[in-house]
């Protein structure tokens, strides 16, 4: 095996860098003068089209923690990680059904609107502050990663604190210039910096591996990377070891919940100019949040099948090497120069892509959500007519506190390292918030036993228990189930205080007006699901044409990596090879299975919807 290779960075993968973050400056520049009132900045005028929209909500999701962690646990864990993309599917009928007609009924600015409607201000508020805490903890987690990569890529010549300060800076000066608008078409810019980075990540190393993409299964297959019971079936283990039944499940309640009750999510949708624009935008994220998270997935094979054959060093500047670093040291090391500065500026693309849309969703919560609710006494932003001199005043508040947020989010960056490897991180801090997050909506939503105060208290309670458990107690959560089990505990306090305090102050019916049946009804009879009558089959006969291709693409891999096997009859893995053949083919058909029951009831679910627009009854 080679001797560890130096790393650094060539002149022409500076200029790269510099070029890059000062074209997305220049964009926030550019859409500055446009600013001319709160919606502008807080909802990009409602004028999106479901394009950008699209890739932004998938740029935004795939921060940095995704784009270096991805690799890493795929790495450590093998495929049974990659499985997870499956729950973005499962995702669908829930966010496209339920919450986006949903909050599109509205027309709020903020999603914690409904809950002073449901309940009463201090759920609002709590929301609202938990979203804030949240996402600040997650930025500041996208703010370290990259600039550990830089560090690490560049054998620590570059200090990993002024890197922290630097990227925060940028990311929070063209936010706070160009408000929504500059973020979602950065965002469409970034997500084709990181998908090309991750790209040409992928052939570069194909091209130095021989053998090729055979070369690198083999490997994994070699390493028991490829096996996806790694822990049997399980479901709950104190460490970090996973099984893919709590890939998929964590996975699942995490998506919902970035999906249906996360502001930066939430607040793009509000962006677009329809629900059907909406809904096509969630359509193109589902996709491409697949496509990325199976091609980081591989990109993890690949980088483990290069370490195989060439050295990284055992530590750098006294620090232990991390498997969170082998894709930036790989970039340093083995990419030519400019081609290693399109993979830094990716990770560059994953975070800003990311801070920027964190930071003007928790600007958008707390002018909304307190500074507007609070002093001026606005339940709803729509529910006034704004006057010009009011929402410039709004505007230059809401610019001071993309500053100072951002600033913020810089400092706690600084501290966040010393907490683990990156995807833990993740795991721990961000999902914890996640599960009591999403059950504040469902009861406000699907219960009429719900009560403010019972939610508040099962609310806190929840993430108490679960920040106890995963950073204190002797048996800790593992980090895949810390958003699941947050979810459990908050509905079970939830409820049960809810129960407990529902004779001090029972719903209204005004509140109980705004739970999803009651809603439901209501747009009923106000013709409101107009827009559902209309909708397209091609979702459907997207699945299906899925289903197809997965399993004929399955089944074609198989062979070949059969016929490969029978070929090398001496070589040690050949017999696990055809195992693996045959679990390929096996996987082949379970994707087609699933993308095929999805497709045909998304078709079953538009001809109903469509045979009721033509019914007189409707």
């Amino acid at each position: 095996m080679a001797e560890p290779a130096q790393a650094s960075l060539h002149f022409l993968d500076w200029t790269m860098l510099v070029l890059y973050l000062v074209g997305t400056l220049a964009l926030g520049v550019r859409f500055y003068r446009s600013q001319k009132t709160t919606k502008d900045f807080f909802l990009a005028g409602r004028s999106m089209s479901w394009l950008p929209v699209g890739l932004s909500v998938v740029a935004t999701l795939f921060s940095a923690i995704s784009y270096i962690g991805i690799p890493a646990a795929n790495q450590k864990y093998g495929i049974v990680y990659m499985m997870g993309a499956v729950a973005v599917f499962l995702c669908i009928p829930v966010v496209s059904r339920v919450f986006m007609p949903f909050y599109h009924s509205m027309q709020v600015y903020s999603a914690y609107e409904y809950l002073e409607k449901r309940f009463d201000v201090r759920v609002r508020c709590l929301a609202s502050g938990l979203f804030i805490l949240w996402r600040i903890v997650w930025m500041s987690t996208a703010v370290y990663a990259p600039s550990l990569a830089l560090w690490a890529a560049t054998g620590g010549q570059i200090p990993l604190i002024p890197t922290i300060i630097l990227l925060g800076l940028l990311a929070t000066a063209y936010t706070m210039l160009g408000g929504m608008k500059a973020v979602i078409w950065t965002d469409v810019v970034q997500f084709c910096v990181l998908f090309g980075g991750m790209v040409l990540a992928i052939g570069f190393i194909i091209a130095r591996i021989d053998g090729g993409i055979a070369a690198i299964w083999q490997n994994a297959v070699q390493e028991g990377k490829t096996n996806l019971f790694p822990g049997g079936f399980g479901f709950f283990y104190s460490n970090d070891r996973v099984t893919l039944v709590g890939v998929i499940v964590a996975s699942f309640v995490g998506h919902v919940g970035f999906y249906t009750v996360d502001q930066v999510t939430v607040q793009r949708y509000f962006t677009a100019r329809s629900l059907q624009d909406a809904r096509r935008s969630f359509w193109l994220n589902s996709f491409a949040n697949v496509s990325l998270h199976v091609g980081l997935a591989f990109l993890g094979l690949a980088l483990l099948a290069y370490f195989a054959t060439h050295s990284a060093p055992e530590s750098i500047n006294g620090t232990p090497f991390k498997d969170d670093w082998r894709y930036p040291y790989f970039a340093a090391t083995a990419l030519p120069a400019g081609v290693a500065g399109i993979i830094l500026a990716a990770l560059y693309a994953a975070t800003m892509s990311s801070v920027d849309s964190g930071i003007n969703s928790c600007t958008t919560a707390f002018m909304v959500d307190f500074w507007r609710r609070l002093k001026y006494g606005d339940v709803s932003v729509n529910a006034i007519a704004e006057s010009e001199e009011q929402s410039r005043r709004d505007l230059v508040t809401a610019r001071i506190l993309t500053v100072v947020l951002g600033a913020l989010v810089t400092v706690v960056a600084c501290f966040v390292g010393q907490l683990g490897s990156i995807i833990v991180i993740a795991g721990k801090l961000v999902n914890g918030f996640c599960g009591p997050m999403f059950v504040i909506f469902l009861m406000g939503m699907f219960t009429r036993r719900a009560t403010p105060l019972g939610v508040c208290i099962g609310a806190v309670l929840s993430m108490l228990v679960m920040w106890y458990y995963t950073f204190f107690a002797q048996v800790t959560v593992n980090f895949l189930w810390t958003s699941t089990l947050g979810f459990v505990v908050a509905l079970l306090l939830c409820y049960g205080f809810s129960l407990l305090t529902g004779f001090l102050e029972p719903a209204t019916a005004e509140q109980l007006d705004w739970t999803f049946t009651a809603q439901r009804r209501k747009w009923r009879v106000e013709g409101g699901l107009e827009a559902e009558r209309r909708k397209s089959f091609w979702p459907g006969m997207v699945c299906l044409t899925a289903a197809g291709m997965a399993k004929v693409f399955g089944t074609v891999l198989a062979e070949g990596f059969a016929q490969s096997a029978r070929r090398s009859g001496s070589f040690p893995g050949a017999g696990q090879g055809l195992d693996q053949a045959a679990g390929i083919a096996g996987a082949a058909t379970v994707a087609m299975l699933v993308f095929g029951v999805i497709g045909v009831l998304l078709l079953i679910d538009t001809a109903v919807s469509r045979a009721r627009g033509k019914s007189p009854d409707n």
